[in-house]
């Protein structure tokens, strides 16, 4: 059992939270179907008008008001499958010291291509879907925001930090980015893309270069996104991106000392796109 943790709030009493956010959003909660985060701290809900109730958390001095505002923010996208977002409220819970956030939104008809973001096997998506997603992250990229979802410092930062300093970072093309490209925010057979508390400016490509460095595990499947969106990915910013998410996943593994299924194709998908960029 892991130990108690607002990070996964399976692990923590809170019907009092879910008592609040149903007396908040006017919907009864379908606890029994309920999906939980086991790493940032929020649960999601079926409710009893057929719409999905998002439950969040953030200590007070670390709100941001990028992430924070995401979700209601995006009703400014056009041209993208997404939930279509109706409410929000939020709260502060002086005992447990973090402020909660509960929305309520469309719910997507059909289930993520993987409920964990993880994949061991292709999922053999069609053509269609694949153009249906180019076709939304065009529609994205073409968002005019001030809101940024990668800055250039960050990216610096974290390559240099595990490959050092022999490659130049600079990044020259910009675009407005979904920021969370994932097998766990993408639907199937219909597209919808999920979760958008993090949408902002990026790298050109790095939605697809999140896709990609998530299906690193199946070969296939990271060939596809690489042919899918060789425009992108083959181009310093989009080589530049993928690096940066390798550097996430060697950081993680060199602070853990645990070897997961990204870890030896991360590092040599590293090893080529390093040799590319000098």
């Amino acid at each position: 059992m892991p130990s108690p943790t607002l990070d996964d709030l399976r692990t923590i009493p809170h019907d009092d939270v879910l008592a609040d956010a149903e007396k908040r959003t006017g919907r009864v909660l379908d606890r029994d179907h309920a999906h939980y985060s086991r790493y940032n701290g929020t649960a999601g809900f079926p409710t009893s008008e057929g719409t999905w109730v998002r439950l969040a958390w953030c200590r007070p001095d670390q709100v941001s008001s990028a992430t924070w505002t995401g979700i209601e923010a995006s009703v400014a996208i056009t041209g993208v499958s997404r939930p279509e977002w109706y409410a929000g409220s939020q709260w502060h819970d002086p005992e447990r010291g973090v402020v909660w956030r509960v929305d309520e939104m469309s719910r997507a008809t059909t289930p993520a291509v993987s409920a964990t973001g993880t994949v061991d096997q292709d999922p053999n998506l069609p053509s269609g879907w694949w153009t249906a997603l180019r076709a939304a992250l065009d529609a994205l990229a073409g968002h005019d925001t001030d809101r940024v979802c990668m800055r250039q410092e960050h990216l610096t930062g974290r390559i240099r930090e595990i490959y050092g300093d022999t490659v130049d970072t600079t990044i020259t093309d910009w675009a407005c980015a979904h920021g969370d490209i994932g097998w766990a925010n993408l639907t199937a057979p219909t597209l919808t893309l999920l979760d958008w508390e993090s949408w902002g400016r990026a790298p050109v490509g790095y939605d697809a270069a999140c896709l990609w460095s998530a299906s690193l595990t199946v070969p296939t499947l990271a060939a596809r996104v690489l042919t899918e969106f060789h425009d992108v990915l083959d181009t310093r910013p989009g080589h530049l991106s993928r690096l940066m998410l390798c550097a996430n996943v060697e950081r993680a593994h060199r602070r853990s000392g645990k070897t997961t299924p990204l870890t030896v194709p991360a590092q040599e998908a590293a090893r080529q796109l390093v040799a590319s960029l000098n």
